[in-house]
């Protein structure tokens, strides 16, 4: 499903870039502001998921460390969030990716314009990343009862 959004979204911007183009705009170039909000949103989740990950690897511990219980909506709250910065990453991603395509397809490269994309782009790969990390990191554990 996210790699939809990626493909549709890149379609979007090479077709969005291509008409630019041709109606005499400019190609979109991303701005470094971007790249520093996609980052700061990642080092977020990646803080909110601490409690969640401690948690999970005190439960393969033996007992004698004592568990203190995570907020299971805290827990779904994190998940949501990880969901929802995986569908918007792969969004960016997917558009910087055709933005670039239409970019280095061009007779004339801005070296600086594909700079700015280039790295908005790798944020978005690393938003999209630590969002799956997430979300494998707030997975519930296999039932080892189970009495069905």
């Amino acid at each position: 499903m996210i790699a939809l959004w990626a493909i549709a979204s890149a379609v979007i911007g090479f077709g969005y870039s291509q008409w630019a183009v041709g109606n005499g705009l400019e190609v979109p170039i991303s701005t470094p502001t971007l790249g520093i909000s996609i980052s700061i949103i990642a080092i977020v989740l990646l803080v909110m998921v601490v409690p969640i990950w401690k948690y999970k690897r005190n439960l393969t511990k033996p007992s004698a460390v004592k568990l203190i219980p995570v907020n299971p909506f805290y827990a779904v709250r994190v998940l949501l969030l990880a969901k929802a910065a995986a569908i918007t990453s792969a969004i960016f991603l997917g558009w910087h990716v055709g933005v670039l395509v239409k970019q280095f397809t061009a007779p004339v490269v801005v070296a600086d314009a594909t700079t700015l994309n280039i790295s908005a782009a790798s944020t978005s790969v690393f938003l999209l990343v630590v969002a799956f990390v997430v979300e494998q990191i707030c997975k519930l554990p296999n039932d080892k009862n189970k009495d069905v």
